[in-house]
């Protein structure tokens, strides 16, 4: 029985991460928040905007965050995350006019950089202190799932729920956070060592240890990956988001845009139970260049004006940026050391931020000019761009010796 029991703990820890991460996906207003901005009577300007400075507040707080998560450490880190959504709740409900509007979507970037890796580097650190790091793909890929599927029910209800008013939106939504926290709150923080076993450096802060990573081999080379993600999230991500807009055009009501968008996160939900197994089928570099390959010529049909396409298209799409997060995510994080782990992992949403933000002003101006179709398929071009980074990435590693590490 003795031996059984820190079985059975690390298993509650488990099952307080899927809690947490299942409560923080419930985001009830994803599926029609572009409509709550149209409501409010914001131009689409002024929507990609809004866009474009959450994502900007999370570029120029995504390291920081991630370095004070290394530094004090991850639970308090997202906690705080977690904290400020509550706040951002709170602040939507009550404020009105577009300056408002701008503080709390800065709020609500700097919120997801307090999170951003910063989640995913305790569950790895604590899975490895327990010689369980084998099992953080398949408990990283079931929680996106279920944080997915949260997230399909919580869009369907938010439709329905808009129809009774936008406030209760809002308060369902940051309700679903006061549970998150709760759940988070009985995680462990473990402080990391440097791989190897090595004891960490005394004397080298966290911004030295990740400028030598990121300006030596292997994180140099790393960069190139770093930067094909970022390309391939700045053609998903924008899309995902404006395509609101786009179904609106059709005549459909928010509830039915709602189902839609539901229905794309039942398949990400798929997708992300899927990595594990397509791990085992494809290399990450063969896996990303169909990835890439299917996202261009996907956009590309964005062209042809029909509606059941366009519906096709975007839950083709929508699925193929979780199954890549999840593979490319598991590459990643064994490649990091662990003292720095949080604030490399925030390092790469940096840069996927950067890009996804130029992505929202351009689509932004695009809606306010009725040439959203257009854009889309001229963003084709991302991907391509993530497949050249990509290959030379990987003829880079095959060049030098160096081994891929299973996924």
């Amino acid at each position: 029985m003795g031996a059984s029991a820190p079985g059975r703990g690390v298993q509650g820890k488990i099952l307080a991460y899927y809690i947490y991460y299942l409560a923080s996906q419930a985001a009830f207003p994803r599926g029609i928040f572009v409509l709550f901005l149209m409501s409010r009577q914001f131009s689409g300007e002024q929507i990609g905007l809004l866009q474009a400075v959450l994502f900007w507040a999370t570029v120029a707080s995504e390291v920081p965050t991630g370095m004070m998560g290394d530094r004090f450490g991850r639970k308090q880190s997202v906690s705080l995350g977690l904290g400020l959504f509550i706040l951002y709740c709170a602040g939507v409900i009550l404020a009105s006019g577009f300056v408002p509007f701008l503080l709390l979507y800065c709020t609500f970037g700097v919120a997801k950089s307090f999170i951003s890796g910063s989640d995913r580097a305790l569950l790895f650190d604590y899975l490895k202190a327990h010689g369980r790091e084998g099992d953080f793909l398949r408990i990283d890929a079931r929680s996106k799932a279920l944080g997915a599927l949260s997230l399909a029910v919580a869009i369907v209800v938010g439709g329905y729920l808009q129809r009774v008013s936008w406030s209760l939106v809002y308060i369902a939504y940051g309700l679903a956070f006061v549970i998150s926290l709760a759940a988070w709150s009985r995680l462990q923080d473990l402080r990391p060592v440097a791989d190897g076993g090595e004891a960490h450096e005394h004397g080298i802060g966290i911004v030295q240890q990740l400028g030598r990573f990121f300006l030596r081999q292997p994180g140099r080379r790393l960069m190139w990956i770093v930067v094909g993600t970022a390309f391939l999230a700045g053609a998903i991500t924008p899309y995902y988001i404006f395509a609101q807009a786009l179904f609106q055009g059709y005549g459909l009501e928010p509830y039915q845009i709602g189902s839609i968008i539901s229905l794309a996160e039942v398949l990400a939900c798929g997708a992300y139970l899927l990595a594990e197994y397509v791990s085992r089928w494809l290399s990450v570099d063969r896996a990303f260049y169909l990835a890439a390959a299917l996202t261009a010529g996907l956009l590309l049909l964005n062209r042809l004006s029909n509606l059941w396409l366009m519906m096709f298209v975007f839950l083709l799409v929508v699925s193929i940026g979780p199954l890549m997060e999840v593979l490319l995510g598991n590459y990643f994080i064994g490649k990091v050391p662990g003292p720095i782990r949080a604030s490399a992992l925030s390092f790469v949403s940096f840069v996927q931020s950067a890009v996804i933000s130029l992505g929202y002003v351009c689509y932004g101006y695009a809606l306010e000019a009725e040439q959203l179709p257009r854009l889309i398929a001229l963003s084709a071009l991302l991907p391509c761009a993530a497949a050249g980074c990509t290959f030379v990435y990987f003829k880079r590693v095959k060049a030098s010796g160096a081994t891929q590490h299973p996924i």
